[in-house]
């Protein structure tokens, strides 16, 4: 990753880069606008502000379709979802990988890493795994069957053994840094805002950016560099979630819930909004990227 000053970001503009932080989780979409200057703070006020280092050329990026469907392998994890692996009795913290394909149960995984650095492993290792499938968080055991090194590197497993499966709380709150436009409505109520006006509001300079945190399926905590609607407003917020690898945008309606206590920053004040009833789509995604951060955030037993 590439970090950035304000400076290097245009406001007004699209963004020619998809903005990460610090840890590379994504903040906001490439071809995104920063409405104005104060907007600009508000991005870079909790910290690191990054771009991709290999950004692909252009004509050459993935073409994925919102709606589209990825291939679920065994035990209902699908192509992309991100995987803690570690070997039995080490105590140190789950290395990272990621599922990139399965045959007859078995799977196909990237080479797992930890702090940048490969594993050693080689064929015939039990393996310690754990991944979220949408609907559950899966425990199980594989031994690796092949290390192969073309055209890169990357791990053949046995198929999953001595699975277990991990009840999933609704209400499971986790920490973010998601940029989102905010679009108000306190009249006629966000529902009477279509999808497609966001844009206009974007482009017309009526759309709020804001930042979500402490994200889960019910609310979130949003935070702007404008004065907070009041509590009962309806409102519309667009975001892009990173789930599974894959890039999805989520427009989700809410009621502001909760106003800044005296105690909030002045200069960017925060707010709770619980969101309305969810979508399918919407509600799995959610779940998805709440529970890849609970993965990449807590420790693994041995």
């Amino acid at each position: 990753m590439i970090q950035l000053t304000p400076q290097d970001l245009p406001v007004g503009q699209p963004l020619p880069w998809s903005l990460l932080d610090g840890q590379g989780n994504l903040m906001l979409g490439s071809g995104s606008i920063i409405p104005d200057a104060r907007d600009l703070a508000l991005v870079f006020c909790h910290g690191e502000v990054c771009r991709p280092d290999d950004m692909p050329e252009a004509g050459n990026e993935p073409d994925v379709q919102s709606g589209s469907r990825l291939s679920s392998g065994p035990l209902g994890l699908q192509v992309g979802t991100l995987l803690h692996v570690k070997t039995p009795g080490d105590k140190s913290r789950a290395a990272a990988s990621r599922l990139i394909g399965f045959v007859d149960q078995g799977l196909f995984i990237t080479w797992p890493t930890l702090g940048g650095r490969d594993l050693t492993l080689q064929a015939g290792e039990p393996l310690l795994l754990r991944g979220f499938s949408g609907h559950a968080i899966h425990s199980f055991t594989s031994t690796i069957t092949a290390v192969c090194r073309s055209p890169f590197r990357y791990l053949v497993l046995s198929a999953p053994a001595e699975a277990e499966q991990m009840p999933v709380r609704s209400a499971t709150r986790v920490p973010t840094r998601l940029a989102a436009y905010l679009v108000e409505n306190a009249e006629g109520g966000a529902q009477g805002v279509q999808g497609a006006d966001v844009d206009e509001h974007v482009s017309a300079g009526l759309a709020r950016l804001g930042l979500l945190s402490d994200l889960s399926t019910g609310g979130a905590l949003v935070q702007t560099s404008s004065p907070a609607p009041a509590v009962g407003s309806k409102v519309r917020l667009r975001f892009q979630l990173r789930t599974a690898s894959l890039d999805a945008e989520v427009t989700i309606d809410g009621s502001v819930r909760s106003a800044p206590s005296a105690q909030d920053d002045a200069e960017f004040p925060a707010f709770g909004v619980a969101f309305d009833a969810l979508g399918e789509r919407e509600l799995t995604l959610l779940q998805c990227f709440i529970y890849e951060q609970l993965l990449a955030n807590t420790r693994m037993q041995v």
